[in-house]
């Protein structure tokens, strides 16, 4: 893929990324997973981020698999052309739930979302958020996913489990110097 500028859709319910955005995140999805045969493709308004694995013999490296870090959910969704071609006729919008988009632009008075800018939950759906319960203003894409893939680190170290308090140490910035 050579786009180097990338391709918005539904005034950017989903968001096709250019090079410079794409090594980007493929980077970060690469510190998260540890590996590094990720390439990003895209996101959606959501923070969903997609991605395509390389050197993974249990997927095909056409397959398309998507990484909710609200949820910290992942998997496979699609094959490549299959994506590429819901953009191509813009039916990528269905399946990125463009209604909700389309309801939350229209009250908060947002025309579109820039490259890069997600809408995440109010609060990450693993500290018990509601996906439906949306910040009010777009965040980026890059610091809500390490944000989040931060935080899940910390829930790990310490021990937190499904459903336990969350301890204060996990936003203690002077407990994790």
């Amino acid at each position: 893929m050579a786009n180097k500028q990338g391709q918005t859709v539904a005034s950017g319910a989903f968001q096709l990324f250019g090079s410079r955005r794409r090594d980007q995140v493929s980077e970060l999805l690469g510190d998260i997973f540890g590996r590094t045969d990720i390439e990003a493709l895209a996101s959606d308004w959501r923070g969903v981020v997609y991605f395509t694995l390389a050197e993974d013999e249990s997927i095909d490296p056409e397959t398309v698999l998507g990484f909710d870090a609200s949820s910290g959910s992942s998997g496979e969704l699609a094959t490549l052309d299959e994506v590429l071609d819901a953009v191509r006729t813009g039916e990528v919008a269905e399946a990125v739930d463009v209604a909700s988009f389309d309801a939350w632009r229209t009250a908060t008075g947002t025309r579109s979302l820039d490259m890069g800018a997600c809408v995440p939950p109010a609060l990450y759906e693993f500290l018990g958020g509601d996906p439906a319960e949306r910040a009010v203003e777009a965040e980026d894409l890059v610091t809500f996913v390490a944000t989040a893939a931060a935080i899940m680190g910390r829930l790990e170290k310490l021990g937190v489990e499904p459903g336990d308090e969350i301890p204060d140490e996990v936003f203690d910035e002077d407990y994790w110097k």
